[in-house]
């Protein structure tokens, strides 16, 4: 058995010259995904002679099943984070309006809050902030975002049970300045600033940006009669306008044998709550502000490298619904919440076919929730630590090049509250400590060198929320018995990349089964007040592929496809999980053209099948197709023109908890970039 060079996850996160020949060419505004060169070092736990790594659709674990998608060198005008994730196959893009309207993503019919959200190695997310809002990350912040489906890889250090969304900072390595000016429909605007700097063996990335709306489309309003269509008429929109800002800063810098770097991100987003589309919330308000921050330090040994991390995060969310328009009651709350994290992980080459993973965390999470119109909350906290190791063996079983990857992760959590409860007002301690290990097994294996065979095995847990835990000492009583949420996943699938001639591209087909134990859902108890139990379970299976592929110079397409079928016990599907949801866009380039260095023309049609509104199937949603198109013109002087058409037959539609959707809808961007002397 000889053993095999591929990359090691420290290595894959900021470069190799073996991640360089996976990902695209590098684009002309400095902000280039790999560093391979002279500044990157090739793995280690190797022979002599370095060979790329087993065809993948991600450079941190051949085994997983991940899907990376660049964030640079877009053709749509306005482009968002969301708008990415369409392209990817697994995911279920859910919204509630236009810009700035609540988006997030849900991952082979797993639950919202069972994905989890990474910035970089640093947890966005955790069981007490629910689903993370992805419009209030802005496009330009990143670089590339990375989707892996069931079990993650044990260098992302986490139990998801629907997986993983890691959002990797904007890098950069020539000096370049940007401009960016966003007009579009329903009176959206966007505007970013930014510059990638390089000064000898240090990189900084800086960014900010503003971006609003009106969002007063048209949309179908039944006047709250579904089943009665006689009185149905079209409304536009109202109290759905948003102002939100945003600003990044990404600082790499070599030290010695080692390479600190350093994150920080700041959002707010400001505006209107509309309601869903059959009830109208007029004065409804909403503001949330957020930072998040991080700093790394990679030492590299001979055999090994070690990463030293800590981080952390404040969030202040205020909402105001004095009248009661969303929700039960009024409401006039100014909740916040924070985070502090710290990480050691550990790579190291036991063998020349074996390496070596550890990883340890400890994340504290406080929220002080505050409600001048409700009854007093008390603080709670949680404290978690974890631990998790992997084994990774590959080499060679005679001309078959394999990957195998056992690991383990054990999670320790403590939450705890106070709080009055009872007739007789006594103030109450509630505590719950929970230990859970998860696992996963992932192998790989590899006949030629452009096609992979996978599959995987994992499980998957998701800790009770805070909320849902002690209630609120209103209407939601607390349940401090309640069992985390629990999930085992099965996939196999086979990878094609590389190039034929003027043909390369990659595609990806999987097949899954995904188990769900102990769901968590509210029961009502009397007429205002209701408790969580774990009521549900239920099971996933369906089949994916995505493709991504160029023909010379000037031809382009990608494509997603995830077919699921998701049901309960009793045989009902689970709701708002459509059977089958499909994205294709093909793009054709002219390359230069007089005095155009580019011209590129692109189309995208995204279809979504029907689905259930309610866990008893009598509410169903149809399928919606939407159709856009697009144009790109590059000139030689570093200035760029985006014109973007979404949704042309204008399908409008709703989408999550009835939430209407835009229609259509139409964006210009105009771009200027200048490089910098070196």
């Amino acid at each position: 058995m000889e053993s095999d060079a591929t990359t090691d996850p420290l290595e894959a996160s900021e470069g190799t010259p073996e991640t360089a020949e996976r990902r695209e060419p590098p684009p002309d505004d400095g902000a280039v995904a790999t560093e391979g060169g002279a500044d990157a070092e090739p793995s280690f736990g190797a022979t002599a002679q370095i060979e790329a790594p087993l065809a993948a659709t991600n450079d941190l674990d051949a085994t997983a099943a991940g899907t990376e998608v660049s964030a640079r060198d877009r053709s749509a005008a306005d482009g968002t984070v969301q708008e990415l994730l369409f392209e990817i196959p697994g995911t279920h893009v859910v919204q509630t309006g236009a810009q700035g309207a609540f988006s997030s993503v849900a991952l082979r019919g797993a639950e919202l809050g069972q994905t989890t959200f990474l910035l970089g190695d640093l947890p966005l997310s955790g069981p007490d902030t629910g689903a993370v809002d992805l419009s209030l990350f802005p496009l330009a912040a990143f670089e590339r975002v990375e989707v892996y489906r069931g079990g993650a890889p044990a260098w992302l250090h986490t139990s998801a049970i629907g997986g993983v969304v890691r959002l990797v900072p904007r890098q950069v390595t020539r000096p370049t300045l940007w401009a960016t000016a966003t007009g579009g429909s329903f009176g959206s605007w966007r505007a970013d600033v930014g510059s990638a700097l390089r000064a000898g063996r240090t990189r900084l990335v800086l960014g900010a940006g503003a971006d609003g709306s009106r969002a007063d489309y048209p949309f179908e309003y039944d006047n709250a009669t579904r089943f009665d269509p006689s009185d149905d008429e079209t409304r536009r929109r109202a109290n759905a306008d948003t102002l939100g800002a945003h600003a990044l800063a990404h600082l790499e810098t070599e030290l010695a044998r080692g390479r600190l770097s350093a994150v920080l991100l700041a959002t707010s987003r400001r505006g209107g709550a509309p309601g869903a589309g059959a009830s109208y919330a007029l004065r409804a308000r909403r503001n949330d502000v957020r930072l998040q921050g991080s700093l790394a330090y990679v030492h590299r040994f001979e055999r090994a490298r070690l990463q030293l991390a800590a981080g952390g995060g404040f969030q202040r969310h205020r909402f105001t619904d004095r009248y009661g328009e969303v929700g039960l009651g009024r409401q006039a709350t100014d909740d916040r919440f924070g985070h502090g994290f710290a990480r050691v992980a550990s790579v190291i080459a036991l063998h020349e076919v074996l390496d070596l993973t550890l990883v340890g965390s400890a994340r504290w999470d406080g929220y002080r929730p505050e409600n001048v119109l409700g009854f007093e909350e008390s603080d709670s906290q949680r404290t978690s630590l974890a631990g998790g190791a992997e084994l990774r063996l590959h080499g060679r079983l005679g001309g078959w090049r394999f990957e195998l990857r056992p690991s383990a992760r054990l999670v320790r959590s403590r939450t705890e509250t106070h709080g009055y409860m009872g007739f007789r007002g006594e103030e109450q301690r509630f505590e719950q400590g929970v230990t859970r290990p998860t696992f996963r097994v992932g192998a790989a294996m590899s006949p030629v060198p452009a096609l992979t065979f996978t599959t995987s095995a994992a499980s998957g847990v998701r800790l009770p929320s805070m909320l849902e835990l002690f209630g609120n000492r209103g209407a939601l009583l607390p349940a401090p018995d309640l069992d985390p949420e629990t999930g085992r996943s099965l996939d196999a699938g086979a990878v094609l990349r590389g190039r034929a001639g003027p043909l390369r591209g990659a595609a990806e087909l999987r097949v899954f089964h995904l188990a769900l134990d102990d769901l968590i859902r509210y029961r009502q108890t009397s007429q205002y007040t209701a408790k969580a139990e774990n009521v549900l379970e239920a099971s996933v299976r369906g089949l994916e592929a995505g493709l991504r592929g160029r023909l010379g110079p000037h031809l382009g397409l990608h494509g997603a496809l995830t077919w699921m079928d998701a049901r309960a016990p009793g045989g009902a599907t689970l709701n708002w999980r459509p059977r089958l949801q499909a994205q294709v866009q093909p793009e054709v380039r002219t390359g230069p053209l007089g005095p155009l260095r580019d011209l590129v023309f692109f189309a995208s049609l995204i279809h979504r099948s029907a689905f259930f509104q309610d866990p008893a199937n009598l509410v169903e949603v149809e399928a919606r197709s939407w159709l856009g198109a697009g144009v790109r013109v590059d000139l030689a002087c570093g200035v760029s023109a985006h014109f973007t058409a979404r949704d042309l037959l204008d399908q409008r539609g709703q989408d999550y908890v009835g939430f209407p959707l835009p229609g259509r809808r139409f964006a210009f961007t105009i771009r200027y970039r200048m490089e910098l002397a070196p």
